[in-house]
């Protein structure tokens, strides 16, 4: 008896009577009860319930014409190229581009897990008018060369919304006017109050408003302590409520840590007490802090993805469509196949940790020197130039991607296809630590949430 987790549900797989044997060397291998063992190909997506008798000498025997689930790069080396990879795993990358003017370094807060501010090298002064409008007169011909093309601006830091970068932000708005374009904007909200009439003005070509809204203000003082996210949360809940009353669209983000990831439910109890979650323009994001280039000092206060998993299950079943994850990386695909992935909008490969190591989108930031970056982390940081936009080809360059294809390590790990080496800057400064955290996070998440959810699904079935 062999069953296929999918869509939620344990699936009987029905069996034939040309049984053969398949190696499980690097396929992930776990006990959950007497008579049930857990089999996880991530080089081919399958997660498996099977019969703890048809595993000897570790190797399966099951029908033969399920052979093309047990293969891995160990096994079949051959069978494994970007074409398979690929084939039917990404969804189809859409005619749009999307493009964040990083229109200064400077910011009014220091927040401890930012990515930005272990990093000395920051010009931080805001964009020129003058290269203002080289960005812009090349999302002009973008434009007239190619009118079936989706275009979007970012407005990005930094900190976009300071008093000092006004003139900027009107001529941006200016542009969006005229051609059409919508432009969302990333703000600690600091401002919001001093912008708040030419946002509303705007807010038609505003896409979205993202803010950070990290603790309720009864938490605010504590929490702040060790954050350093000073952007005053009562102040900024006001605002934020005043702009939607007006339509703009609020696109609230909160980074979870252990400052405040026990304040996750109530947090979704105050938005939905404030009837938030029936307004077509609020959104929650839910984040996780991070550290991508092991350089913040943060790594005690820093949460696993499970630990963000466990406090969404507890309102799983009252979440709503504008509820976003935005933290879900190796264990993605097997969240899908729980309907526990929580409406992740992060748009990828099944076979790439990321959005940024994967083929699909078309997403750059533009700094004040008018340098191009691909990943929101690598903002500012020489090494990850990608050139500079007065020579660069927007639309035909070719970003880097990555899957288990390009790390031998991962080829023969059994975790290797689901997390294809990581999150790419953390492997570039250390590699083996990236490593051991993933293989650790995935398995408190087989342990914590995985397990459990099969066991409830198989004695539904028993």
């Amino acid at each position: 008896m062999m069953y296929e987790l999918e869509d939620g549900n344990l699936k009987l797989i029905s069996r034939s009577n040309s049984p053969k044997s398949f190696p499980l060397t690097t396929i992930y291998q776990k006990k959950i009860d007497e008579d049930h063992t857990l089999l996880i190909n991530t080089f081919r997506n399958k997660v498996l319930l099977v019969e703890n008798e048809s595993i000897k000498d570790n190797m399966f025997e099951c029908d033969s014409s399920f052979e093309n689930w047990f293969k891995t790069p160990f096994s079949d080396p051959k069978y494994f190229t970007l074409d398979t990879v690929y084939a039917g795993s990404l969804q189809k990358q859409e005619n749009r581009i999307q493009i964040s003017l990083e229109i200064t370094y400077a910011c009014n807060l220091h927040c401890s897990y930012c990515f930005q501010q272990q990093y000395g090298g920051l010009v931080r002064k805001p964009i020129t008018l003058e290269k203002l409008e080289v960005i812009l007169g090349n999302i002009s011909k973008l434009q007239d060369e190619n009118p079936g093309l989706e275009i979007s601006i970012g407005l990005f830091g930094g900190e976009p919304l300071l008093p000092k970068n006004e003139a900027i932000i009107d001529r941006v708005f200016e542009y969006c006017v005229d051609h059409k374009i919508k432009v969302d904007i990333t703000t600690n909200g600091i401002f919001l109050p001093y912008f708040a009439k030419k946002l509303i003005i705007h807010r038609s070509i505003i896409s979205a408003i993202a803010i950070t809204v990290n603790t309720l203000p009864d938490t605010y003082k504590k929490i702040v302590r060790v954050t350093k996210v000073a952007n005053n949360t009562e102040k900024l809940l006001a605002v934020t409520e005043m702009l939607l009353n007006y339509g703009v669209v609020m696109d609230v983000g909160t980074n979870f840590d252990k400052t405040n990831l026990s304040d996750l439910v109530r947090m979704f109890e105050y938005f939905n007490d404030k009837g938030y979650f029936e307004k077509d323009n609020f959104c929650w994001n839910i984040g996780r802090v991070d550290n991508r280039f092991f350089d913040t000092d943060y790594d005690e206060n820093i949460v696993s993805e499970t630990d963000i998993l466990l406090e969404l299950m507890k309102i799983r079943d009252r979440v709503p469509d504008n509820l976003y994850a935005g933290f879900i990386q190796t264990c993605k695909n097997i969240t899908d196949k729980l309907n526990l992935s929580f409406n992740e909008r992060q748009l990828k490969g099944t076979y790439n940790y990321c959005w940024n190591v994967s083929p699909n989108e078309k997403v750059y930031y533009v700094d004040n020197e008018l340098n191009l970056f691909r990943c929101t982390v690598t903002v500012g940081r020489p090494q990850y130039i990608l050139g500079n936009l007065k020579k660069f080809d927007l639309l035909n360059y070719q970003h880097e991607t990555k899957t288990f294809l390009d790390y031998r390590k991962c080829q023969l790990c059994h975790l290797g296809g689901f997390c294809s080496g990581g999150c790419k800057l953390s492997a570039d400064v250390d590699f083996d630590r990236q490593c051991r955290w993933e293989k650790a996070e995935f398995e408190k998440f087989v342990d914590l949430i995985l397990v459990p959810e099969i066991k409830a699904k198989l004695e539904e079935l028993l």
